[in-house]
């Protein structure tokens, strides 16, 4: 059988929860590595400012690491001030300890050529430190492979990857995610896992709610050379319990897909 993926969880779920119920939660749900994407409501864990000594603190009185953070590109500030904070990013990322680095692409057509010069930029300067930037399936210059394709072409740069997300490409645009997947397996090296039933429906359920068929999605992304992580991002929400049993219900669920398909 096949090594498994190494399976995490983002803090999104717990968005409403101070950081510590949030990484208690994560804990809980059985998961060692955790991932700073989603917000909490006792801090922020914006990369710019960050006070990465206390985070880390706090990640280890948890027994987690963290594997990714966000990194976020101002379309509002000079172009200056816009690079300068991604630096500044970058230096947090570095002292958290991250491996990834994750950027969203741009909504609209005139952010674009900055979105794609920053994540250049950003790539740079990550490398140096062994952190790989990454982009997701996420609308506008993301939405699908067509897209991805495009933003590879426009970026440029070796250090950037995708880390792909199923339930986006239903999410937004209502395309097959395992045709997709199949188009951008070669580029990517994660996975945000969530499910989706509709264009623009919920994702905060449990796998197996929407129509996104995750062992067809891993196989099309293995055929690739995909090996994890995978980052559980969405689960069902409610009082802290029955988040946490939501996500550990999401991570049962992987690992067996998991068994399944390295069995046949």
């Amino acid at each position: 059988m096949e090594a498994m993926w190494q399976i995490g969880a983002f803090v999104r779920p717990w968005g409403k929860f101070s950081f510590d119920e949030a990484l208690a939660g994560v804990a809980a749900a059985g998961y060692p590595v955790v991932g700073l994407l989603g917000g909490v409501a006792d801090i922020s864990l914006a990369l710019d400012g960050m006070d990465t000594a206390a985070i880390q603190a706090r990640l280890a009185a948890h027994n987690l690491t963290a594997n990714l953070a966000c990194l976020q590109v101002d379309h509002n500030a000079t172009e200056d001030e816009a690079f300068a904070s991604l630096v500044r990013q970058v230096e947090s990322a570095k002292a958290l300890g991250v491996r990834y680095l994750m950027t969203f692409g741009a909504d609209h057509e005139p952010q674009f050529a900055r979105w794609y010069a920053a994540t250049r930029f950003a790539a740079t300067q990550a490398e140096a430190h062994g952190i790989q930037v990454v982009f997701k399936p996420h609308g506008g210059c993301t939405a699908a492979a067509d897209e991805i394709e495009h933003c590879f072409d426009q970026i440029a740069h070796p250090n950037v990857s995708l880390w792909f997300d199923a339930g986006n490409i239903i999410h937004y645009t209502d395309k097959d995610p395992v045709v997709e997947a199949r188009r951008v397996a070669a580029r990517t090296s994660g996975f945000c896992a969530k499910d989706c039933a509709t264009l623009r429906g919920d994702v905060m359920l449990e796998f197996g709610e929407g129509v996104v068929d995750f062992r067809a999605v891993f196989e099309a992304l293995t055929e690739g050379g995909f090996s994890g992580p995978v980052m559980v991002e969405c689960c069902h929400t409610g009082t802290l319990d029955q988040t946490t049993a939501s996500a550990g219900r999401n991570h049962e669920f992987l690992e067996r897909v998991h068994r399944e398909a390295t069995l046949t």
